[in-house]
């Protein structure tokens, strides 16, 4: 189920590893294949000159079977769309193209099935036949979408979780509709769920990185492997900044990993954020239900690099940072878990 190679690695020792790399992309977009604008080549020429490093495109996968409407073609939408997305990365370095499909499942809101060679259409009604569609796809993950209240019905698997691993904690493109669903991120932590934030445009208009929300996968390299490794092991953070470098560490533990409950006495945080054109005005702690477990106020610096134990707290299984910059951005971590193996 997927590759377990470690091709990810992070020097605790060091202040600020020197090895680790950000790159700055959208997850979650749409183009004329279904309810977009635009040719998947003219979303991602589009997407080059915003700088985008990658983009995962999304078409709604009740359009994916339709006929080409061009003359003489008797490709399916599908198939154009895998053609034009090889062909753009073979000439191509930036952004780095992914294919994947968003479908509707019910009760719990949409989905979007990334780094897959096929797809299938209607409406997901036993995440069951999920699991079972994507053993044929060992590469492929599974994203949670715009989430509402639904998404609360949606029971923690540990087999289902290997394979949904990040949420949208923010969905839109400003100035057009934007919403940030944090408190269904924390609801899903504490219901057991281990999964990486994201941050969604969900384009809909000739609009592919106009905006600065993007998700950032923290990475050694740069390639498709190293991008998919990071998402499948929650090294992303949601960002309304595209200038933003940000992660921590509890206890050597990089972000999107699990600490043993065993190997507790104290938790040791090391926080950095550095943004070139916005500052850092507040970072905060936070842990079960979103509730503020340290709050570091009145920063208003471009770096900050920060060390701080806090008394280990059994109830707390999940630990993400929260900074807030100039300009009411908000920027969301992927968690670091406590795991208790009793």
């Amino acid at each position: 189920m997927g590759s377990k190679e470690n091709i990810f690695s992070y020097n605790a020792n060091a202040l600020i590893d020197s090895k680790l790399k950000f790159y700055y992309g959208i997850p979650h977009c749409h183009t004329e294949i279904s309810t977009g604008r635009g040719s998947p080549l003219e979303a991602l020429e589009y997407a080059a000159k915003k700088s985008i490093d990658f983009i995962i495109l999304t078409d709604h996968n009740s359009s994916l079977k339709e006929p080409l409407k061009k003359e003489g073609s008797k490709k399916t939408k599908w198939h154009y769309l895998k053609e034009s997305l090889t062909k753009y990365n073979k000439k191509n370095k930036s952004p780095l193209a992914i294919l994947g499909f968003e479908s509707r499942s019910n009760p719990w809101g949409d989905l979007n099935i990334v780094n897959v060679s096929n797809y299938f259409t209607g409406v997901i009604n036993d995440m069951r036949s999920v699991f079972l569609w994507m053993l044929n796809q060992p590469d492929g993950l599974i994203f949670i979408n715009h989430p509402h209240s639904p998404i609360s019905k949606l029971n923690y698997h540990p087999i289902l979780n290997h394979f949904i691993t990040s949420i949208e904690v923010a969905n839109g493109s400003p100035p057009h509709k934007y919403i940030r669903h944090f408190k269904y991120y924390y609801k899903l932590l504490d219901d057991g769920w281990r999964l990486g934030a994201i941050n969604g445009q969900d384009n809909h208009r000739m609009n592919f990185g106009d905006s600065e929300n993007l998700t950032c996968v923290v990475c050694n390299d740069f390639s498709r492997k190293t991008i998919m490794d990071a998402f499948r092991n929650r090294r992303t953070y949601s960002t309304e900044s595209k200038t933003l470098k940000t992660y921590f560490s509890i206890n050597n533990h990089f972000m999107g990993e699990i600490i043993s409950l065993d190997k507790i006495k104290e938790l040791e945080f090391f926080i950095y954020a550095y943004d070139t054109k916005y500052t850092v005005n507040k970072i905060e702690i936070l842990s079960n239900g979103g509730s503020v477990v340290k709050t570091l106020d009145k920063i208003n610096l471009n770096k900050v690099k920060y060390l701080i134990k806090i008394p280990f707290d059994e109830a707390l299984k999940w630990y993400v940072i929260k900074i807030y910059q100039d300009g009411g951005k908000i920027a969301m971590t992927s968690p670091i878990f406590i795991e208790d193996k009793k």
